[in-house]
């Protein structure tokens, strides 16, 4: 990430999905943002890991529970790109 770059709701969403689709092995157009990522068969370890790489992304330390806190990627985003 360049430091430059503004983290906006909507960047943090585009990556999420991204990784998420890719976890999953799944078409990023086929991630639905405004379903828990339990649903979408993300789990408690998984959830850690992308706390953690999102840790490293975006410059700043994010609590592993993050992704429970906010169980959507919709929910997810906003909160970060506060």
């Amino acid at each position: 990430m360049n430091e430059h770059e503004a983290m906006t709701a909507a960047r943090i969403k585009e990556w999420l999905v991204e990784v998420i689709a890719r976890r999953l092995n799944i078409p990023a157009r086929d991630i639905p943002t405004d379903e828990p990522v339990t649903r979408l068969g993300i789990d408690s370890t998984e959830a850690v890991v992308i706390s953690g790489e999102l840790q490293v992304w975006l410059g700043r330390r994010i609590p592993p529970t993050v992704v429970w806190d906010h169980p959507t990627i919709d929910a997810l985003a906003e909160h970060l790109g506060e």
